[in-house]
């Protein structure tokens, strides 16, 4: 049984709107021997496209566990779309100044230490 366009786009965006109602959605049908719809994704300057074969969709239509698989890879191709690398912050090691008589030492001898103990 082929599932009609009209029918996968609403139910693709009904899982789009799901997750986040902001994005934009154009559903198209892909021929072949495993038919498939093509689902691309904008949200905001983000795009991802997601293939989902139409016997997925199928069965999500009656299968709670398979409704789930389907909508997590929707779901997975959106956060890979916005997904940014963040720069990490730079483990080089910074010294003080240099001064006489080395970095930690003060020249104070003496003082509140005395002497031998």
């Amino acid at each position: 049984m082929s599932l009609p366009l009209a029918e996968a786009r609403a139910q693709i965006t009904a899982m789009v709107r799901t997750i986040n109602r902001k994005a934009d959605l154009d559903v198209s049908l892909q021929e072949g021997d495993r038919p498939a719809v093509v689902a691309n994704i904008s949200l905001r300057k983000n795009k991802s496209t997601v293939v989902i074969p139409i016997s997925d969709l199928e069965g999500a239509r009656e299968d709670s566990i398979q409704r789930s698989n389907v909508r997590t890879a929707i779901k997975r191709a959106m956060d890979r779309a916005a997904f940014t690398v963040i720069p990490y912050a730079s483990t080089k090691l910074t010294r003080g100044p240099v001064v006489d008589g080395g970095f930690f030492r003060s020249q104070q001898f003496g003082g509140y230490r005395g002497g031998r103990r």
